[in-house]
């Protein structure tokens, strides 16, 4: 029935709609027909105005006068674009919608869109090319969208750099030469040691740099972020030098010890080994010794003390690192007695194994193999595993840790006790809270009782006010506020590194819990009534949490 109706308006650019005196419209009457009337008037690619074709379906089925005189209900559209801003200005993209029936976009056009979106940085003219070219093959409606300019991310600034001109002493004792039988590694055979000449450069500073402002497409300039910059320092045995600001050099000759932004040079006592023939060693540097730490022996450094074969019940000391090659003996002895080897570090201890001796780090202790029935604390982690976490076991003893514990078995078959604490700090960072929020109930109660003063201030009399007595009060409740703001601040801050804290010093078993391993955090404790197997124990401040590694159900209640 629409083939009656429909008709091109004069210009060919419209198509109108009209009832005509001898068809009769019945109550059923609907668009359907519509697409094949305009497909017979050459119009199938017209914009269908879908309200203006509703009205008239209303109007002839009612017999209304309006639809003798005709409705447009189609009509020619060119193709239109639209400019859109995305990623913080960073990105503007066009979206062309293709003609009906009319004519496709024109390069001023796309010009235009973008200088009234006031895009004018980044623009990528191959990309308005091919949204010219799209425009001419899209079907009527179909839509086609197109990144056609892009901003220019800054370049933040780097941090200054430090980098060491010569090679690290630690690195280099502790990997063992291949020896003269082929396919051997000789464990005492540790290389020559790294020293430095005096006026040699150790170490050089790589100023900071600024970085490179970014730019919007609407040619907003994005400022970078400034690296962090750090001057050199001068350590034991070295100083700036005196024509370059940024170098480091020594002042003696020596073994140099890398910090972050600084070098030490001191002379490190070499022995082949610690024994009766040398006695007791006490050393205001570095102690390197080839062989092992032999029985009964003491030694202290204030520096690094870097072993090549073995501890064995001796009582080494340093203020520094404690590496060793090969492992730390004790002797069994009942657990009244005093333990025959005592390894202590103010900075890491690493070794392949320990046992019935011990350990003390004030950061880290890092075992390959095992730990055996030693006491043993550390300020940070203690990790007990070889790099492919196949071997390292932690049984028996005593072990309080500040940090996290990784080990591959905790605990061993039979009756052998196991004691395990991690994140000792946990007390710590709780006394610590408790005293920051006790300091901001204080503080609010003095900003509380400064409001209040300045409300009885009010009802005073402006006659009967004190010279200056509401600027000082102002200034009061200022300094009091700011009081308040900072201890709030700490009391935060205190709380999101506990938090972090307690996410991250867990004790993670890689393999196997046995039984009889008690677990601790802070007060708390539990202990394991099975074996399990790979195991995470973490803590929330009220409760021991333990869960499987391998996504089985959590194992509370059977600990």
């Amino acid at each position: 029935m629409w083939d009656k109706f429909v008709a091109l308006s004069d210009d060919n650019r419209s198509v109108i709609a009209k009832l005509l005196p001898e068809v009769d419209v019945d109550k059923n009457f609907d668009r359907r027909g519509l697409s094949d009337a305009l497909s017979l008037i050459g119009a199938s690619q017209f914009f269908i105005l879908e309200e203006s074709v509703e009205i008239f379906i209303n109007l002839a089925k009612n017999g209304n006068p309006e639809a003798y005189e005709g409705t447009t209900i189609a009509e020619v559209r060119d193709a239109t674009l639209e400019v859109e801003l995305k990623d913080h200005d960073m990105l503007a993209v066009i979206t062309v919608t293709g003609a009906y029936k009319g004519q496709p976009l024109k390069g001023p056009q796309i010009v235009q869109a973008l200088a009234e979106a006031k895009v004018k940085r980044g623009i990528n003219k191959l990309a308005l090319k091919k949204v010219l070219v799209m425009s001419h093959q899209l079907s009527p409606g179909e839509r086609f969208t197109q990144a056609v300019a892009k901003g220019t991310d800054p370049v933040q600034g780097q941090d200054a750099k430090f980098i060491p001109l010569v090679e690290d002493p630690a690195k280099q004792v502790l990997a063992p030469k291949e020896g003269k039988s082929e396919g051997k590694v000789d464990m005492l055979d540790l290389g020559e040691t790294i020293n430095v000449s005096e006026h040699q450069p150790v170490m050089r500073r790589m100023p900071a740099t600024r970085g490179k402002p970014g730019i919007t497409v609407l040619g907003q300039v994005i400022h970078p972020k400034p690296g962090k910059d750090a001057l050199l320092k001068a350590g034991k045995g070295t100083e700036i030098s005196s024509k370059d600001p940024n170098l480091l050099i020594a002042t003696v000759s020596g073994m140099p010890t890398f910090k972050d932004r600084s070098v030490d040079v001191s002379d490190a006592l070499c022995l082949p080994e610690i024994g009766v023939a040398t006695g007791h060693v006490k050393f205001k540097g570095d102690v390197i010794v080839l062989g092992n730490v032999e029985s009964d022996m003491i030694v202290r450094a204030m520096g690094n003390i870097t072993i090549g074969g073995f501890i064995e019940s001796a009582d080494v000391q340093a203020q520094g690192d404690i590496q060793v090659a090969k492992g730390i003996i004790g002797h069994n002895l009942s657990e009244t007695e005093p333990r025959s080897c005592v390894v202590k570090s103010g900075g890491n201890i690493t070794a392949q194994y320990a046992q019935f001796s011990e350990l003390q780090a004030g950061e880290d202790i890092h075992l390959t193999l095992h730990c055996m029935n030693s006491e043993v604390k550390c300020g940070k982690n203690l990790t007990i595993a070889d790099g492919p976490e196949k071997r390292g076991t932690l049984s028996g003893g005593h072990t309080k840790v500040g940090g996290k514990i990784t080990c591959v078995e905790l605990g061993v078959e039979g009756d052998t006790a196991t004691h395990v604490q991690a994140f000792a700090r946990f007390q710590m960072y709780k006394d610590r809270q408790n005293k920051l929020k006790e300091q901001y109930n204080q503080a609010q109660e003095a900003t509380m009782k400064l409001v209040r003063k300045e409300l009885e201030l009010k009802k005073t009399p402006k006659s009967e006010r004190a010279e200056g007595q509401e600027e000082a009060l102002e200034k009061e409740k200022q300094q009091a506020n700011a009081q308040l703001e900072k201890i709030k601040l700490a009391r935060d801050s205190n709380e999101h590194e506990l938090n972090k804290a307690l996410e991250e010093n867990r004790i993670e078993v890689k393999s196997k819990v046995f039984s009889h391993v008690t677990i601790q955090f802070g007060e708390e404790k539990v202990i394991t009534k099975r074996s399990h197997g790979p195991s995470i124990f973490s803590f929330n401040q009220y409760e021991i949490k333990s869960a499987s590694m391998l996504d089985e159900e959590a194992f509370e209640e059977e600990l």
